[in-house]
């Protein structure tokens, strides 16, 4: 057998399955190799190869195959398909501390930007490696339930063959609950789980019933039907000019030959004739250009897991609560008790709620967050929230407006809005519009001592 199949992940499944039954697996050529069981008295021989199969009568072990069929079969009933079982190293408050951060954080796989020296990280994943707690700091963490889930990772081998472009083999991955719903594509990763180290990972024989698996492959073959389909478009795409220069080269021939042939006058030319075989060799040249697609089942892994509902008490006496699947999705679901959105980062506010950052109130003048269920007074004018306490009464109007646009009279030193203000013709400074005195000469408005200057002149 060539270097190539020790490699294949076919061969490592039937090698896995034969050590699993105590049997023998020996190469004997570069296309051949032989099996044999304890029970067996001569070794059975095999090939990965149809037509050698077919020449030589060898028994093909292929996906789709009777003798790889049989093996599949037996192996969901016995349970030697792959199965683990994950569950967390420490304890909760350590587990969670890795997917909840209520501090900034640099996320190892995200975009990074330097500003004046200093690396700012931010997390593009979607879903995100992490909820991101901001203006708050947990205090407790708190298991509510530990529930354990199943769920099933499907591999499928998806070949796309077409003469324009050479053939493209993608492994397309599809996650399922045990009770039917799809999770995601490809979000278990085995690759993030093994180097996670908050997470253990151990072997797990329990059997899965055929049954079960044959229910589940239903609502997954819908799944992969759709990411064929998007997965195609997307080949296709690249191959659309090239495929329409190849037709119309292909419909100048033809009408070059009838041309020809025209002009010749050396045969009997059939207009009808040659337009009915002109749309068929057309109709033929375009499905020649289809792209093929082959699609084979190659593995399967069961993951036991368990479902963690949590509760998180932060230092603003709020209170988070929420879950995760360990091992397929880290990403805290946290619903705005405001919006009753879920988010994945949060602030704590000054009135003990944790709500997403659409429901949230920043103070003009303290900078303290609020949720849109707190009581604050609105200035109008900036058309911004303070608090009820903050800000300053304006001497003249007797409303409430934020500190930033407070003026003081520089008569008596008392508070004046933007609307109430003015200035002093003659010394240019800010006075309140009680304490300004308007001229009819000139039109000038003019403060308590260049009023009184003025009116001294005119006596």
């Amino acid at each position: 057998m060539s270097k190539k199949y020790p490699e294949t992940e076919i061969h490592q499944f039937i090698k896995a399955y034969v050590k699993s039954k105590n049997g023998i697996i020996t190469d004997l050529s570069d296309e051949v190799f032989s099996i044999k069981y304890p029970r067996e008295t001569n070794p059975k021989e095999y090939t990965y190869l149809p037509n050698l199969a077919r020449e030589k009568k060898i028994p093909l072990i292929t996906p789709g195959s009777l003798v790889f069929q049989q093996i599949l079969k037996e192996c969901l009933e016995t349970g030697i398909l792959c199965q683990i079982s994950l569950k967390p190293k420490e304890g909760i408050d350590t587990f969670l501390k890795g997917y909840v951060k209520d501090s900034p954080v640099s996320c190892a796989d995200c975009d990074k930007v330097t500003i004046e020296g200093e690396v700012f990280s931010s997390c593009v994943k979607s879903p995100p490696c992490y909820h991101q707690i901001n203006n708050g700091k947990i205090v407790s963490a708190k298991v509510l339930k530990n529930e354990p889930v199943k769920y099933f990772q499907f591999y499928f081998s998806t070949i796309f063959q077409n003469k324009l472009r050479q053939k493209s083999e993608k492994t397309i991955t599809v996650l399922i609950d045990e009770n039917g719903n799809i999770v995601r594509a490809g979000e278990f990763i085995e690759d993030n789980i093994l180097s996670d180290k908050a997470i253990e990972i151990q072997n797990c024989k329990s059997k899965v019933e055929a049954s079960v698996f044959e229910k589940l492959k239903v609502f997954v073959d819908e799944k992969l039907e759709t990411i064929v389909k998007e997965k195609l478009v997307l080949f296709d795409l690249a191959l659309s000019k090239e495929k329409k220069s190849k037709l119309r080269s292909f419909d100048k021939r033809l009408r070059r030959e009838r041309r020809e042939k025209v002009i010749s006058r050396k045969h009997d030319f059939d207009l009808p004739q040659w337009r009915t075989n002109y749309e068929l060799l057309l109709k033929s040249e375009e499905e020649s250009f289809i792209t093929n697609i082959a699609v084979k089942f190659i593995n399967l892994i069961v993951i036991n897991t368990t479902k963690i509902k949590f509760e998180l008490n932060l230092d603003n006496n709020s209170t988070i609560r929420s879950s995760i699947v360990l091992g397929i999705n880290h990403n805290s679901e946290v619903s705005c008790p405001v919006c009753k959105r879920t988010f994945s980062e949060g602030y704590a506010t000054q009135d003990s709620l944790y709500v997403c950052k659409n429901c949230i109130r920043q103070s003009v003048d303290t900078a303290k967050i609020y949720s849109k269920k707190a009581a604050l007074s609105l200035d109008e004018t900036l058309n911004e929230h303070f608090e009820h306490d903050s800000g300053f009464i304006c001497s003249v109007c007797g409303k409430r407006h934020s500190r930033l646009l407070e003026f003081k009279c520089s008569h008596d030193n008392s508070s004046i809005c933007i609307h109430h203000y003015g200035f002093c013709d003659v010394c240019g400074k800010v006075f309140s519009k009680l304490n300004l005195t308007y001229t009819d000469e000139f039109k000038r408005q003019l403060c308590p001592k260049h009023a009184s200057k003025n009116k001294a002149k005119e006596h």
